[in-house]
């Protein structure tokens, strides 16, 4: 079953979950300046390319990209992530876009992909964090083919999935250096059939209230939806680098 929202609906939406909760927070965070409230906001450049198969208008293309294919497709995305919390508990949103292109003899695929991922977390222990939340799917493009299909455009696609998952961090280095890494899985068929993250990285905690990382990130969707010639899959893996800059508060 696929879960599609109107327009108007998935803004509205949109807009509270990427800036309205936050501002309340932030305003319950004034309001009691003697709890534990932390922050911290950062922005990424991720490098994405893909392999999978995209159908649109009922029309399928598939891109099976090795390692080396993927790294020679690269497109560049960009992130930005909010995290409030308090004691243990966090809420976090991270909204991204995502340039993404392949291309064989017989296709050329090029797609705009946005996300926007609003969760909420608790730490177990100071290694591991469990979360829970939703990702926003915003996708349209176009689909080259050469030979008389000629360019077919896909359309706008937009949907939710939930999502679980767990961020660990593992010290390397005293407080300066860790090995931490963002995992997730979702969909079950709400969304999409299936959608999953892994991020590995180094994270350099430079300085008291900044830190970078470095690491790399795979991002699985497998979505379907409308047939004949409305028929639109996107079953498809994004990976590639993705280095990061955080600011605490």
């Amino acid at each position: 079953m696929n879960w599609n929202c109107p327009h108007n609906a998935t803004r509205s939406t949109l807009t509270f979950l990427t800036f309205g909760l936050p501002l309340l927070v932030t305003g319950a965070v004034r309001a009691a300046e003697t709890d534990p409230w932390w922050f911290s906001a950062g922005a990424s450049l991720f490098m994405g390319g893909l392999s999978g198969g995209v159908t649109a208008r009922g029309i399928p293309a598939e891109i099976d990209a090795s390692f080396g294919d993927i790294v020679d497709n690269l497109e560049f995305g960009a992130a930005g992530r909010f995290t409030v919390g308090h004691d243990r508990w966090l809420l976090s949103t991270e909204v991204s876009y995502m340039g993404l292109g392949a291309s064989t003899s017989a296709v050329d695929i090029d797609l705009d992909q946005w996300l926007v991922e609003p969760s909420v977390g608790y730490k177990f222990s100071e290694m591991v964090e469990g979360f829970a939340g939703v990702r926003y799917n915003s996708i349209k493009g176009d689909v080259r083919f050469n030979g008389p299909l000629g360019n077919v455009a896909t359309g706008t696609h937009d949907w939710f999935d939930p999502i679980v998952g767990v961020q660990s961090s593992v010290p390397l280095v005293e407080r300066k250096l860790a090995l931490d890494g963002r995992f997730d899985v979702g969909g079950f068929g709400v969304g999409s059939d299936l959608t999953w993250q892994a991020f590995p990285f180094l994270n350099w905690r430079f300085a008291k209230r900044g830190s970078a990382q470095l690491g790399y990130r795979w991002l699985g969707t497998d979505y379907e939806n409308g047939s004949g010639s409305s028929k639109f899959v996107y079953d498809v893996v994004v990976q590639g680098p993705q280095i990061g800059f955080t600011v605490h508060f």
